[in-house]
């Protein structure tokens, strides 16, 4: 599996906002997050990336875990996510936004992948 969430729990203070969540995407798999407005989606998504603390879970991306690791660690290693709406560079493509995170690449021909 490239990405592993098993048992996230996430919150803000004391309230807990995803409850033991598990879910894995393999290579080439293109999963999605569906839900009502403050369903936990954009909260589990921080929480992969460590914007947010876990309450509990593991999460492991290319089989290393990546729980405890700074954010940037987490980013360098390949993961990122692009906020929606106003979040994004709206003159920029879809494509171009995407790219965005993939600045911190030292690898110019990695880059361009």
């Amino acid at each position: 599996m490239l990405l592993e969430v098993k048992n996230l729990r996430v919150g803000y203070g004391p309230i807990v906002a995803v409850h033991e969540l598990s879910l894995e995407v393999g290579e080439g798999e293109i999963v999605t997050l569906l839900g009502p407005n403050g369903a936990g989606k954009t909260t589990t998504l921080m929480a992969i990336i460590n914007l947010l603390p876990l309450m509990r879970g593991d999460i492991s991306f290319a089989d290393t875990p990546v729980k405890g690791l700074v954010t940037e660690s987490i980013i360098r290693a390949g993961m990122t996510m692009v906020p929606e709406g106003r979040h994004v560079f709206e003159p920029l493509t879809v494509m171009e936004n995407l790219q965005l995170g993939g600045t911190t690449q030292r690898d110019k021909q990695e880059y361009d992948k």
